[in-house]
């Protein structure tokens, strides 16, 4: 916007001037400034870098768009699986649980992430049948690690890599 004002001003200056418009005094000195800067060396080609580099900025945002609702959902997301790997730390770390058994609310809470993961377009393991409750409580917990702070980061495109990496070691 102030390179379009350093531009504008002059030309609005010089055509104030041939139609004998008299500007006020501040504004003949705000002008006679603008037209100043137009006189510094190597004005034209910093002019051309900032306007170049505004209007690239410009494209990018008009091309990949802004998606902060999106953004805000992979944080609750991500949020999520921090809450959940806790869980399940805390329920591995029990020293009076069973062995290969969990609580139900926290298998739940597990599936429910792995779900909404899922529907997220973040590729989700499996585990192959027949494993242990508590080794798939391990590899969830590894992988919400992986996970949620890249999410967390707006990471999005690092996430689905890490997810895709954990999903093919598992298969």
């Amino acid at each position: 916007m102030a390179a379009l004002a350093v531009l504008l001003l002059p030309i609005l200056h010089e055509f104030a001037l041939q139609h004998q418009v008299n500007p006020p005094e501040s504004v003949s000195t705000f002008l006679g400034y603008v037209r100043s800067l137009g006189d510094l060396p190597h004005f034209e080609h910093v002019l051309a870098f900032v306007g170049g580099l505004t209007l690239g900025i410009w494209i990018d945002a008009l091309l990949t768009g802004t998606d902060w609702p999106q953004s805000k959902k992979y944080a609750a997301l991500a949020d999520k699986a921090v809450r959940v790997r806790e869980a399940i730390q805390l329920e591995l770390g029990k020293a009076d649980r069973q062995r290969d058994h969990a609580s139900p609310s926290l298998l739940a809470d597990v599936n429910s992430l792995m779900l909404d993961l899922r529907k997220a377009g973040i590729p989700v393991p499996f585990a192959p049948k027949g494993t242990e409750v508590e080794k798939w409580l391990e590899m969830a917990s590894v992988y919400f690690s992986h996970i949620g702070p890249l999410l967390r980061d707006g990471h999005l495109r690092e996430a689905r890599g890490v997810a895709e990496l954990v999903q093919m070691r598992l298969s």
